[in-house]
């Protein structure tokens, strides 16, 4: 059964607690009420704080239902949800029309208030704690619905830079995202800095640190160590893009490293 199916089957939400926890219970068990009145301030924190009792498919649930609510509240920050936007949110998660209505359920409501985001990227945080890999799959796919209509709004900009103060993102590392999608980024010395950042790195850096840092993040993207801290295997794909960025932009540092020592 897909992530979205296991989502939306049963009375999860009440049992994983929390924001996430209530939008979920309230779409698969209680009808959908308006998601603006579980935001922070009606919320129990230390009512999701169990980040050792949840299991796999839980932290699935939770990154999906997370995925749901972020981006339609992203969507929303620049004042306007457009057919782009939702289009590409469509695009981005792929899920099967059986449950486009349900989760439907869940995406229009959280369109409705740009507002209490963060409270719900606290949830993520908590329920996964420093695992760096993850949050940038889900920055990558914020970043995406951000620019689905070629512009990326100074409002989504704060809110997606928010979220991934949150989730302890290194600002380095979170420019070299936001690098892939800005079409300013455009010749090879811009190209080539930004390969640096991916490994929090700079060009005064030995080859064998560029190589350790390398050979990290290859193995926390491995889409098998991911699914493993919870990515549901519907998001395999971002995470084999990642890599794909991660390999090539190791190979360009390789080859300008190899060029400068020629001469």
């Amino acid at each position: 059964m897909s992530i979205w199916g296991k989502l939306l089957g049963g009375g999860t939400g009440f049992l994983l607690g929390g924001p996430l926890g209530a939008v979920l219970g309230l779409a698969v068990g209680h009808g959908v009420d308006k998601i603006r009145k579980v935001d922070s301030k009606n919320i129990n924190k230390n009512n999701f704080n169990r980040n050792s009792q949840f299991s796999t498919d839980d932290k699935q649930m939770v990154f999906a239902t997370g995925v749901i609510v972020l981006s339609a509240k992203l969507a929303k920050a620049d004042g306007q949800v457009t057919k782009d936007e939702i289009e590409t949110f469509k695009s981005v998660f792929d899920f099967d029309s059986r449950d486009e209505v349900a989760i439907g359920k869940i995406y229009n409501e959280a369109k409705l208030s740009a507002d209490g985001y963060e409270i719900y990227a606290r949830q993520l945080k908590q329920v996964f704690g420093n695992q760096e890999a993850l949050y940038v799959e889900f920055i990558s796919s914020l970043f995406k619905i951000a620019f689905s209509d070629g512009v990326l709004h100074p409002k989504e900009l704060e809110m997606i830079n928010k979220t991934s103060v949150i989730f302890g993102i290194p600002q380095d590392i979170f420019a070299s995202i936001q690098a892939k999608f800005d079409s300013a980024s455009k010749n090879f010395n811009n190209l080539l800095e930004e390969d640096y950042k991916i490994f929090s790195c700079n060009q005064n850096d030995t080859d064998k640190k560029l190589k350790d840092n390398y050979l990290k993040l290859v193995k926390d993207y491995h889409p098998d160590s991911l699914v493993s801290k919870g990515l549901p295997e519907e998001f395999i794909r971002f995470a084999n893009q990642r890599l794909s960025e991660i390999n090539n932009a190791y190979d360009r540092i390789k080859k300008s490293r190899k060029k400068k020592n020629e001469y």
